[in-house]
């Protein structure tokens, strides 16, 4: 009997031995899995800074010299400033992607390789086996039965950069201090320029019943105040003649594959002299050239100014004060340039 009763323990206690070992080993599992997924989770989270950097940096390259190899060689230099599970993150030539960035009905960017004009660099940043950093090592990998993690990010960085022609009228009904109300207007516009994230370049035409190109697309956007101080107003009236001597100035400017053309054209009166201005702007949206208008006072032909925006695919702003003249240009300016990542 008292044998059996010290088999009976010894049994119970062979049995308590054995689960503890399934649970030990169980547990050890389940602290080696713990491990790696911390581990997981902050690889992608260092991938994902990388790719954001590279991104960005390489779009921000693109906007300022319109070279895709410069943009490249950006890209992987900003790329292995980064380390992705304590090593630099490199990138191939074939990781990186040129593009147009567009909303659409939904408010959301839509990326569409090779359409130009490019704004848009989008990075795939790799840590796996074919890539040119490597897959990245499990601490734990052979107890879960794999021993690498191949992490994949993508990153868009989108930049708006805007070649801007003013096309301003002065006739001579514009004497005096409805010119003075311009004048006012287009400094509120380039200081409102100067306030975004993007160098757009402005020129600035002007036309009577003459048209002229009175300052070349310029970064200096103090030569576009100082152009508009030196007009005088005088003569009749051909708004179309003020937008050919405003296409003209836009051909001379960047290569079209990598801004955004925009065309804005005041008037306070009627067309009377030239072509009708809604020819020539069917011409410039054929060139993919947007175009706002703006009339300023109550005998300003709106009508005829509103086709040529919807020609333009632009927006027409009415003014009958000074202040609202003003805003116009102000709400223009906050619309030109941006930088989106996503």
């Amino acid at each position: 009997m008292v044998k059996y009763r010290l088999m009976r323990r010894r049994q119970r206690r062979g049995a308590m031995l054995i689960l503890i070992l399934v649970m030990l080993v169980g547990f050890l599992a389940t602290v080696a899995f713990s491990v790696d997924i911390a581990h997981m989770h902050l690889s992608r989270t260092e991938l994902r800074s990388a790719t954001d950097a590279a991104s960005q940096a390489a779009s921000q390259e693109l906007s300022k010299s319109f070279d895709t190899s410069l943009a490249i060689r950006k890209g992987q230099e900003i790329a292995l400033l980064n380390r992705v599970n304590g090593q630099p993150l490199q990138l191939e030539s074939g990781d990186f992607e040129f593009g147009r960035s567009d909303l659409d009905a939904d408010g959301r960017f839509v990326f569409r390789r090779g359409e130009t004009p490019l704004n848009t660099v989008r990075v795939t940043g790799r840590r796996t086996s074919d890539s040119a950093s490597g897959a990245i090592p499990l601490l734990f990998g052979n107890i879960l039965g794999f021993s690498t993690f191949e992490p994949e990010m993508t990153a868009a960085a989108t930049y708006i950069e805007r070649d801007v022609i003013l096309v301003v009228d002065r006739s001579g009904s514009m004497r005096g201090s409805k010119f003075a109300d311009l004048q006012t207007a287009i400094g509120v516009f380039v200081a409102t320029l100067n306030t975004t994230p993007v160098n757009e370049q402005v020129g600035l035409a002007s036309y009577s019943q003459f048209a002229t190109e009175d300052v070349a697309l310029t970064a200096n956007l103090v030569e576009v105040t100082d152009g508009l101080s030196a007009l005088v107003t005088s003569g009749r009236t051909s708004i179309s003649r003020g937008m050919r001597a405003g296409e003209a100035i836009m051909l001379d400017g960047r290569d079209q594959e990598f801004v955004e053309r925009t065309m804005i054209v005041m008037t306070d009166g009627l067309h009377n002299e030239g072509p009708e201005p809604s020819t020539v702007a069917t011409d410039l949206a054929a060139s993919q050239i947007q175009i706002h208008t703006i009339t300023f006072g109550s005998g300003a032909d709106q009508d005829r100014m509103r086709t040529v925006a919807q020609i333009g695919g632009g927006k027409h702003f009415h003014a009958l004060s000074a202040a609202e003249l003003t805003e116009a240009y102000r709400e223009i300016a906050l619309t030109l340039g941006t930088v989106i990542t996503e």
